[in-house]
């Protein structure tokens, strides 16, 4: 059957920031399904951020996205979504070797919001 066969992982740079200090979250998206997840299949990345950023920067696979034609983010929350059929992730790419096994090379993606730790309100 082709399809996208989706996975995500987040992670987080620097492992330590001060206070007050910048910081990335960093979206990888793999597909290690046959067919391409395109712009028809209204792939979204939803999360709540906490810590929460202000003054963010977010791009997908380089390229500078912008807010409220991309994504949307609520600083007061944390709460950042894509917006749909802004995302495409590759198709893999499957080999057959010599010996008859098969090597997968998933496609990716790659989603960075970057910005500011905002200041905890007490």
């Amino acid at each position: 059957m082709d399809s996208a066969d989706l996975s995500i992982s987040k992670a987080l740079t620097p492992a330590t920031v001060p206070s007050n200090g910048e910081l990335t979250y960093s979206f990888e998206i793999t597909n290690t399904g046959n067919t391409e997840a395109g712009i028809a299949d209204e792939v979204v990345v939803i999360d709540d951020f906490d810590p929460i950023l202000s003054d963010i920067a977010v791009s997908f696979n380089g390229a500078v996205w912008t807010r409220g034609v991309q994504y949307s983010y609520d600083e007061t929350t944390g709460a950042f979504a894509t917006l749909p059929g802004q995302i495409t992730v590759p198709a893999a790419a499957y080999t057959q070797n010599p010996d008859g096994t098969w090597t997968v090379e998933p496609g990716s993606a790659t989603l960075a919001v970057s910005g500011t730790i905002r200041p905890q309100t007490r």
